[in-house]
């Protein structure tokens, strides 16, 4: 049986990286939707790229907080 803080704490380190992962993706929307100057259309695709990049990442991340979460709900029903 794995220790429950060990598993609280990566749960924590999980949401965390979620999180930044998630900053960064909102970021990367605004400076596409509101750009500081005219984007060239070379400049935008490689923006979309990046961010398609990031939203894939947070998804990723986001799935993972979630695997953990159910995993905790799994072993709080065998206790």
């Amino acid at each position: 049986m794995p220790n429950a803080t060990l598993l609280d704490n990566e749960g924590s380190r999980l949401f965390g990286l979620y999180e930044a992962s998630s900053a960064k993706e909102f970021t990367a929307a605004r400076q596409l939707l509101y750009p500081s100057h005219r984007l060239l259309y070379p400049e935008y695709m490689e923006r979309l790229g990046e961010l398609q990049a990031t939203r894939r990442d947070c998804n990723d991340k986001r799935l993972a907080v979630e695997a953990h979460r159910t995993k905790l709900r799994e072993l709080d029903c065998i206790e």
